[in-house]
């Protein structure tokens, strides 16, 4: 079974668009380091029933396994850091 891994990310008022959009990216770039992931999608929310979550990243990993090694890979735990500065997060696993 493959995992998903879901992020909500409430951007705080200092993080520029510009600046959430760059973050976006390294978490989009994680796809060609992280050999474990599968797919990886980040976006902008676009409607209003988020409760003010801004943007979303969707991951899917080979299996429920790999989501330790995702977690530690020095290459997330390096962008999960910025992300925490520039956002409140809230995060959710499971098996599909």
């Amino acid at each position: 079974m493959s995992l998903k891994h879901i992020v909500w990310l409430k951007k705080k008022n200092q993080c520029s668009e510009k600046k959430m959009q760059k973050l976006l990216d390294e978490v989009s770039d994680l796809g060609h380091l992280i050999t474990d992931i599968t797919s990886i999608y980040c976006g902008k929310n676009m409607t209003d029933r988020s409760n003010g979550f801004t943007h979303g990243i969707i991951v899917t990993l080979t299996d429920k396994r790999s989501l330790q090694r995702y977690i530690s890979h020095p290459a997330h735990v390096a962008v999960g850091a910025k992300l925490a500065q520039n956002a409140d997060i809230l995060a959710m696993d499971y098996e599909t």
